[in-house]
Parts: structure tokens; sequence; C-alpha cells
């Protein structure tokens, strides 16, 4: 490293101190640092700032010095002053950076001094080479791999070791272990090179690797900084055996490190002591070793525990100044931790929704597993586990918003009918193949003729019988002018009598029957229907209620085409109730092998009733509701009667809770679809973002790099508007003393006006098209307009000349670069979009 006097006095010359007569003394300070005699040099330095005051070459000379000596408060000081009278030269200001690093200034101040250094060096010094190196240092110690890599980029030698080792490093911080060891392959890295071993130990511990061990000792051994940590948690969290943890120990302790709590605490880990080491963490932190803070958080993390984690966090929260740790506080997992709810919290019903919005924002890893836990947990504030009425009031809310955000109105619409269906009674479709009964059974259900009954094509529909005041029929069609239609209920059979059958779609039956107060009645059609749209009809069916009575005909019972519908409802989760209708048709004993053959059917296929299966016949029922009471003995109906107060209307409030469960689940199903394609898009346009920005720091440091062979070129390129510049200049001064036209305010505006007429857009256009064109948001000809009129305002003002435009153009570059990598540094940020589907996969999981 070469001496700053030495450069400030090859830079300024010694003509100062020669005339001041101080040169002896400089002679004297140059040779006592050779010597390795700083504090003499010192003297010397002081004795030449005496008779000269404030001189660059005393100062600088003072500097070298007090560097040697080790002297950093009073090497910061001097720097600042030199930097102060000397504020062009890019090495002064590295050195301060340096020497502000050393002394713990705030790290704006040293990321100040060498933003200063990179201003005024010169292209491929190494001034500016080691500015950058430092910058992406800074950058690195606060976690900031992305901005690191964009000061890499702007350097030439960029497979260097030194430049490699920051990249890969980037990457590591990045969380991208394939980059890290893409970065560190082909570089050929010494034994006893620290870093390396660190970094390369780092990525192997990141991806569960064991190997991880050996460089990570190695590192330590080598005394780098980090190592300690990186050590301590790879000993946490990856398996050890007894032969690695005695290796890592006897390391330890010929550090002298066995009693500090984070070893304490990373060997009690290992060995499954998961309790005493938190205790050993939250003891130090308690005691002031904020180095402890982070092992701590990562141990809350990983088992749950809010109270270790509090303790972490009121370190984390409020870093000391000065503080090495103090960018722990920044960090994504940092962030994440506080978002965790506490168990209090958690017991707050009236906190679900506002933690909800909280936990969307987690995105680390680390915090990602409590986070879901705490999702549940709210959840089930909402869903209760025991299957107990859920608070749909909250659900609902919820998951319009969902819905809303996603711009699902189908969703949105489904939703507000949950809403409705709250308020009415237990829904039951019944079911059963073509010809079943059916329409017969909910006649005697109702003890009147309500439902179509026979085998007229009419009940190859969906009928849904419900309560109203007053008695109307509401029929609705597939197709055609008239897509629904009311009628009074007497007219009913003969309004469906009348209609192309094929068209009807549902038929709505309202009766002021009280039964109807209780439970509504969905009639389906039979799934072996001729019309497929009857049989979807009747699968709808299965979405609609909450709970089925199918009805099998005594003759032919669990056909094969009748379990797989029945698979259909186990898959729905319906509830399904298995009645043998036509009894009356089959004696007693072939009756009881029917019942048997159906329990054993039963049993083979894994379905359930949702009660015992009961032999009844609808027919006689009815008969007996409407007079006969011999008939209605007959017909095994006090049984199914029973059975409907007991088991349906005398758990109503269950079965509801179940169905709209069951039906928000379908409503979740579809919004979660939709949020996952909705994440995958935030995901590629991170992901394209993320590349373009890298594309255009690549393309600011290329072009940084070859940046007096491109202002040449395009000074060339606008050599045409250049010269009409000139000579809109030379039709005004023409005739006219120079130096009056040159000071003539009047003409100075004109010459700046013209030179933003003529220049400015040719000038954009091409800078332009060297930053990608009109592929290149946000570096178009457009945007590039107002940057590129300040530089030619600038260069015209400055007196610049049509004939010598590469001031100019090299002006316009420096601006781009500028330009290109403040654009690449503005990547997009995570959205909700993520956070949106953990939050439905949980409420899924919870109604389900």
């Amino acid at each position: 490293m070469s001496r700053l006097a030495e450069t400030i006095a090859g830079w300024l010359g010694r003509v100062e101190v020669v005339l001041a007569g101080v040169d002896g003394y400089l002679h004297e300070g140059e040779e006592a640092l050779a010597k390795g005699d700083p504090m003499r040099a010192r003297a010397a330095a002081k004795a030449i700032l005496i008779r000269v005051p404030h001189s660059p070459i005393g100062l600088a000379l003072l500097a070298d010095a007090c560097e040697a000596a080790r002297l950093d408060a009073e090497l910061a000081l001097t720097l600042e002053e030199l930097a102060g009278r000397v504020a062009s030269r890019g090495e002064i200001w590295v050195r301060l950076g340096r020497a502000r690093e050393r002394v713990g200034s705030p790290a704006e101040e040293t990321r100040d001094a060498f933003l200063r250094a990179l201003a005024v060096a010169e292209p491929g010094s190494e001034a500016r080479r080691e500015a950058l190196l430092w910058l992406a240092d800074l950058d690195l110690s606060h976690g900031d791999g992305a901005r690191a890599e964009l000061w890499l980029e702007r350097l030439a030698d960029r497979k260097h070791k030194d430049v490699a080792l920051r990249r890969a490093e980037a990457r590591l911080l990045q969380n991208d272990i394939e980059g890290t060891r893409a970065a560190l392959d082909g570089i050929e890295i010494d034994p006893t090179d620290g870093r390396a071993a660190l970094l390369r130990g780092r990525a192997l511990a990141m991806s569960g690797d064991v190997a991880a061990f050996t460089l990570l000792l190695r590192a330590m051994v080598l005394e780098v900084p980090g190592a300690t940590e990186a050590l301590s948690s790879a000993l946490a969290w990856l398996p050890t055996d007894e032969t690695t943890r005695a290796k890592i120990r006897t390391v330890v302790e010929g550090r002298g490190e066995q009693d500090l709590a984070r070893w304490k605490a990373a060997f009690a880990r290992a060995e499954g002591r998961r309790d005493e080491a938190r205790a050993a963490l939250v003891t130090a932190v308690r005691a002031g070793d904020r180095s402890a803070a982070r092992p701590l958080l990562d141990s809350a993390l990983e088992d749950q525990d809010h109270a270790s984690l509090v303790v972490a966090l009121a370190t984390l929260r409020v870093p000391a100044p000065g503080d090495a740790h103090a960018k722990q506080a920044d960090e994504p997992v940092v962030r994440d931790a506080r978002r965790l709810p506490s168990p209090a919290r958690l017991k707050d019903a009236g906190e679900a929704a506002a933690i909800l919005d909280e936990l969307a924002l987690v995105e680390t890893t680390r915090a990602r597993a409590w986070a879901d836990t705490a999702r549940s947990t709210a959840l089930a504030g909402w869903i209760p586990t025991s299957g107990a009425p859920g608070d749909w009031t909250s659900i609902l809310t919820r998951l319009d918003r969902h819905a809303r955000a996603l711009h699902a109105l189908e969703s949105t619409a489904k939703v507000a009918e949950l809403a409705v269906e709250r308020s009415r009674p237990v829904r039951v479709a019944i079911v059963g193949e073509f010809n079943a009964g059916k329409s017969t059974f909910i006649n005697a259900v109702m003890g009147a003729d309500v439902a179509p009954t026979g085998v007229l094509p009419t009940t190859a529909t969906l009928h849904h019988l419900r309560y109203a005041p007053d008695p109307f029929a509401r029929i609705q069609y597939y197709d055609g002018e008239v897509k629904e239609r009311i009628v009074p209920s007497t007219e009913l059979r003969a309004a469906l009598g009348s209609s192309d059958t094929g068209n009807v779609k549902r038929v709505e039956i309202l009766m002021p029957i009280a039964s109807l107060t209780r439970v509504e009645i969905l009639d389906t059609p039979g799934f072996n229907a001729p019309d497929q749209r009857h049989t979807d009809a009747a699968r709808s069916a299965f979405e609609e209620a909450d709970a089925a009575i199918w009805l099998l005909d005594a003759g032919q019972p669990l056909k094969q085409s009748e379990r797989r519908i029945l698979e259909e409802a186990k898959t729905a989760k319906l509830p399904v109730q298995i009645l043998v209708n036509k009894a009356d048709r089959l004696e007693a004993d072939d009756l009881a092998k029917v019942m048997s053959t159906v329990g054993e059917s039963l049993d083979e296929t894994g379905l359930r009733s949702w009660s015992v299966p009961i032999a009844l016949s609808a027919r006689l029922a009815l008969q007996g509701k409407l007079g006969d009471p011999e008939a209605l003995a007959k017909s095994n109906w006090a049984d199914v009667q029973r059975l409907l107060d007991e088991q349906i209307i005398g758990r109503s409030d269950e079965l509801k809770e179940r169905g709209l469960r069951r039906r928000a689940g379908r409503v979740v199903a579809e919004l979660l679809e939709r949020a996952r394609e909705q994440a995958g898009d935030e995901r590629a346009s991170i992901e394209a973002a993320r590349t373009r920005a890298q594309d255009l720091a690549l393309r600011a440091a290329k072009l940084e790099r070859e940046a007096e062979e491109a202002a040449q070129v395009i000074a060339g390129a606008i050599g045409g508007p250049a010269a009409d510049w000139k000579r809109d200049l030379d039709v005004v001064v023409t005739g006219r003393d120079a130096a009056q036209a040159e000071a003539d305010p009047v003409l100075t505006r004109y010459r700046i006006d013209r030179a933003i007429t003529r220049l400015a857009q040719p000038l954009a256009r091409v800078l332009a098209s060297v930053a990608g064109g009109a592929d290149t948001p946000g570096a178009t000809e457009h945007d590039l307009g107002p940057m590129v009129r300040a530089v030619v305002r600038t260069f015209a003002a400055a007196g610049g000349r049509a004939d010598s435009l590469v001031p100019l153009t090299r002006s316009a570059i420096s601006s781009l670069v500028e330009h290109l990598l403040e654009l690449s540094s503005s990547t997009p940020e995570r959205g909700r979009a993520e956070g949106r589907v953990a939050e439905l996969e949980a409420i899924a999981a919870a109604l389900a």
C-alpha cells in the first residue's frame, strides 16, 4: 500500500514545503516510516504543520504516521481535515472510510466516505477498486447481499479471488446455495484462507451437510470473524456424533470460549437438551451479552417458545450505538419474529383477524412453521376443532375479503349465499335411483301429497320443498325466453305437464306446513334418469344438502351404480342415512336377508350410514298419514319418524354446521386455486424483476468500465445535432466581440436553450439505445429525458463547445451508470399472495 504523503506530494508537488523550508522534516518523516518508527514520523509531520498550518502534505504524512502507529482516533481526525482540503483524491476518502470504520463511526458516515471515493476516483484506479470492495463489505456485514452484488458488478476483475469470495457471500446471504457454490468453483483457495473456509462451511451448513464442520473448525482456528457464530449455529442445528462434538469442544476450550452462553447452548441443543439451551441463552442476554440474542431468537423460533422470543427481541429491537449486532434488528427473520402473536393474544378471538393479517406477511422459512401453528390456533377460535358451531360472521367476512382481493366474483356470490343459508332449517336431500319411491317418501314425511309421484318424466328434476306462509311453486328452466315461472301449488302438476320436462331445471315448492320450519327437503331425480342434466341435478343436491336420506329398493338393494354414487357422497363428506323402501313387497325372512346384505355391503365398501339402516314402506306410510292406521302400522314408519326426530331434526345444528363447513370448504378450494395462481404470478414477477435488475447492473458495470471509449462513440453519434447547435450560435455572434458575447447573459441563456433543443433528444435516444432501448423500463428515451437535459444544461452553462463533446458524453455516461444502478436496486417487494395461500390452506384444513 503506497503512502499517502508520497501520493499527495507527487500530485501537488513539493513546492509548498520547499518554500516554507520544511522539506527536511518531510524527508525525516519519510525516512522514519521506512525504518518503522511512526512516532518520529508523527513528530516530523507535526513540525511541518506548525510552520505550514493545514498543509496537505503535512496532514498526509501525519495520517501515514498515525496509521502505522495504530492511533486510530487521531488518524480519523487528520483524514477528516485532509479530505476537506483535498476532496478530489479517492485515496484520501478510502483511508477516511477505513478510519471511520475502525473508530466505530455510524455506518452511514463510513459508507459516505467510500461513496465519495467512488465519485472522484479515476476509472481503473486502485482507490476505485478498494472503494467498491469496501462498499460491498459494508453491505455484506449488514446482511444486504443483493446490494453488495451491485458494487461487485462494477469491478473489472470479477473473477479475482477477492471479488469471487464476496460474490459467494452475497449469494449466501440471499439463501442461494447453488449460486454460492458456483461463485467459489474454480477458485484456488489457500488452506490458510479462513474467509473462504468460512464461506464454504456456511454454504454446506445451510444445505444440511455435516461436511461443514471441518471447514468451520478451520475458520475458527484461523480466527476469522464470524466463525464462532457459524460453527456454534451449525453445532446447534446439524446432527453430530460424539467425536465431532469432542473436536469442537477442544477448539472452543483452546480459544477459551467454553463459558460463553453461545457454546453452552449449542452443546446442550446438540445433545437434545433444548430447554437447557434456551435457558443458558436467556441468562446470557439478561446479563448483557448481546451476541447471545440471535442464537436465542433461532432457538425460540425452532421451539416456538414465546417467552424466549420476547427476551431475544427486546435486545434486537433497540441496538446499542456502534453495536456490531445492530444489523440483526432489521433482518427479515427478526421482522417476521415480531409478527408472531403471544399465547395470550391468540386466546382473544377479537384479535384473530389482526393476527391473520400480520401472519400473512411472514416470509422467512425459519418463522413460517410457527406462523402456521399460530394461524391454525387463531382460526380455531372461529372454527372449533370440536365441531361446535363456528363464528360464521367472522369466517364469511374473511372469505369475502379474500374473494374480493382475488377478484373472484363467483366466489363472492357464494360467500353471500352461505351467509343467507345460516338462517334456514336443516336441509335433507332424498336420494336414490329413478322410481325408488322418493316422492312418495317425501309425501309421507310431510303427511300430504306435495311432491309429484309416479313415473312421469316431471319427477326427473330437482324439487325443493320449504316453508312459506302461502302455498306456491317456482319452476326454473334451463333454456328459453322464460327462465322462471311462479304458479299456485294447486296448478303445479298441470304446469309441469304442459312444460318441456327436459328443460325443467328445478322446482321449488313452498308450503305452509309446520314440519318445513324444522327441515327442508330436496327431492332429487334418479341417478339413472335418462337425461344427463337430471343426473347432474341429483349430484348438485350433495352440495346443497346438510344430510341425505338414501332410498334403496328392497327388491334390488345397493346395485353397483348405487355404490358409485354413495362413494361420491362419502368423498363429499355428506352424512347419509340408508333406508330400504318397498319392504311391504317382501316376506319377513327375505327382508331380513336384504337388510343383512345391505349391512355387509356397506362394511365391505367402507360406507357408513348416519344411523342403522331401516326398512319401510313409504306407500303404506303415506296411506297411514292420510287416514289408514293399519297401513301406517305395517309401514314401520314409527322407526323412521324416531330417526327423523332424533337423528336429523334433533341434530340439526350439528348437521347444519357440517354442511356449512363443507360448502365453505368448496368456496375456499376455489379461492385457493386462484390464490396459488396469483402467488405463482407474483413469484415470476419478482424473479423477472431480479433478473432484469441483475442485467441492468451488468450493463451499468460494463458501461462504466468502457466509459472512455463509449464517450468517444456517443460524441460521434451526436455530431450532426452538435453542428446544428454551432450554426445556431454562429448566427447570433457573427460580427460581435467574442469576449462580450461570452459574457452576455442573454446569449448565455440562448446558448443553453439551443443546446437543450439540439442535443438533448438525440443524446437521450443514443443513451436509451445503450441502456437497452424500449425493453428497459425506466431507461427509455422518455425516461432519460430529464437527466439528459440537466447534463446538457450544465455542459452548455460551463462553456462547452460543439467541437468538443466528449466532456458532455462522459458526464452523460456517468449519469446513465448511476441511473441504471438505481433502477437495478429497486426490485419489487413480496406481496400478500403467499400469505393468502397459507391462510386459505389453514382455513381449508380447519373446515375439513
